[in-house]
């Protein structure tokens, strides 16, 4: 049974690790934001936390299928790309944003915000993956998404940002994770030439 690497194209390679680092940064604080809102938000109980859940999961949800649908139905990967630009380009802001939060209207707008942000990203890196993943070994390479992608970076995401939380702060975890958005664009950047712009 062979598993190298070796086989799978560029572009696959490239989104796997920017998935990679995307769900590394975000698991920096979600497992422990409740925390951080009864801590630091003026006036914030448990209800609140469910609450900015609710505003994060309502706005992802009712936006990330209307995106997808829009994307199928443009011709090349240009959309996708200002799409998913966009959306990490805000996961970015709202990462930096929450070192000014205090107040719970405030993080109720974060949220919202980063539910659009997460709405555009998923549904244009679905397209984008959708349209190099290698054919004959599709299996392998979605299986990569889902362990290397998403199980491993959230597990590694959120024992580093336990141990910084705990010894250093919050403040350090936001920058972290705004710093590691920034360089998932960059990653965009060396992505786009490897795009399908004129696909059927």
């Amino acid at each position: 049974m062979n598993f190298s690497l070796s086989a799978i194209n560029k572009s696959i390679k490239i989104l796997l690790f920017f998935l990679f680092v995307i769900n590394t940064a975000a698991a920096l604080w979600t497992p422990i934001f409740s925390v951080y809102i009864i801590g630091h938000i003026v006036g914030a109980t448990l209800a609140t936390v469910g609450l900015m859940g609710l505003f994060y999961s309502v706005v992802r949800s009712v936006l990330q299928i209307p995106i997808a649908k829009h994307l199928d139905a443009q011709v090349g990967e240009k959309d996708d790309f200002k799409v998913i630009f966009t959306g990490i380009f805000i996961a970015m802001i709202c990462s930096f944003a929450l070192l000014y939060v205090v107040q719970i209207w405030q993080l109720g707008l974060v949220q919202l915000l980063w539910g659009f942000a997460d709405a555009c990203t998923m549904a244009a890196y679905y397209s984008i993956f959708s349209h190099h993943i290698d054919k004959k070994s599709a299996a392998f390479e979605w299986s990569l998404y889902s362990v290397g992608g998403i199980t491993v970076s959230m597990s590694i995401g959120g024992l580093i940002g336990g141990f910084v939380a705990q010894y250093y702060g919050f403040p350090i975890i936001f920058i972290a994770a705004g710093c590691m958005n920034i360089f998932a664009l960059i990653l965009l950047g060396i992505l786009y030439p490897q795009m399908k712009m004129m696909r059927k």
